[in-house]
């Protein structure tokens, strides 16, 4: 960083600095069991978004969702053309 001038100190500094509230603290359930990583915590929002109901003999967890992936050019695309066309 000692040879960085005006911008670029900024922009290298987002990647070196640490950012507060980028990421979540552990999750605790109502049973007091901690969810520390990414698939822990997803795991226990879904339980607490979708409980279980006790005549529920084949419960199963919805599927992850796929939110956090990127969207291509492509993809933008063909939403454009399928509204644009109707």
């Amino acid at each position: 960083m000692q040879n960085l001038r005006g911008a670029e100190v900024w922009r290298a500094a987002k990647y070196v600095d640490p950012r507060v509230g980028a990421t979540v603290e552990a999750l605790t359930d109502r049973e007091g069991t901690q969810a520390n990583t990414a698939i822990e915590k997803e795991e226990m929002l879904r339980l607490e978004s979708f409980p279980m109901n006790d005549d529920d003999q084949y419960y199963e967890l919805p599927p992850a969702g796929s939110a956090h992936t990127n969207v291509t050019e492509k993809a933008v695309e063909r939403a454009l053309y399928c509204y644009g066309s109707a």
